[in-house]
């Protein structure tokens, strides 16, 4: 880099910045940035801020199977989800595919304003799904309510469970409403490979 500095066409201007001066502007404006508002660094003492989303972040990492056997047809589907954090750490992502082809695509995500975790999925249908999950005191129990927007517009109201079963496996249960009642439908166990 040259002791000038180029103008808006391209051209070298008069006004002469020498080189040190010049990275030294860059380093404090980087540094600067990454500071907390305020300008002021946290204290190495002070402990971090947990994320809203710790009560779903065990999900992330690795990819979770399951083989789910149709029992009307004793077919076979192999499940595979795999979620990681979104890139500004600020959402779970998750891609579930179904016998290797993705059937939906989603993220878990915090709303300051209702103060609850959502999650918002897409299939491979069309259909969207939006809910919010609510972790139980046990650490273990995640309860969602949802609702699924069908093609023609039907919207379809489900309850689920996910249930750690130790660091790599959870049961996933789904269930309807029928009669007044909710009732499982299915219950799925993943584990993490």
């Amino acid at each position: 880099m040259s002791s000038q500095t180029l103008g808006m066409t391209g051209s070298a201007t008069t006004r002469v910045l020498p080189t040190r001066a010049v990275f030294a502007a860059i380093a404090m404006t980087l540094a600067w940035s990454l500071l907390p508002l305020g300008g002021a660094a946290q204290s190495s003492s002070q402990p971090a801020k947990a994320s809203p989303l710790e009560p779903v972040a065990w999900f992330v990492g690795g990819t979770w199977v399951s083989d789910v056997k149709d029992p009307q047809d004793t077919s076979v589907t192999h499940v595979e989800s795999v979620i990681t954090w979104a890139p500004n750490h600020q959402a779970i992502d998750f891609l579930t595919k179904f016998n290797g082809q993705p059937h939906y695509n989603g993220f878990y995500a915090y709303s300051a304003a209702t103060k609850s975790i959502g999650f918002y999925y897409t299939s491979s249908d069309g259909e969207l799904t939006i809910g919010t999950a609510t972790p139980e005191a046990d650490g273990k129990t995640l309860r969602q309510e949802f609702d699924i927007t069908h093609t023609d517009g039907r919207v379809a109201h489900l309850r689920s469970t996910v249930v750690r079963d130790g660091d790599n496996a959870y049961w996933f249960t789904v269930f309807l409403q029928k009669n007044g009642e909710w009732s499982p439908e299915f219950k799925i166990r993943y584990e993490r490979k």
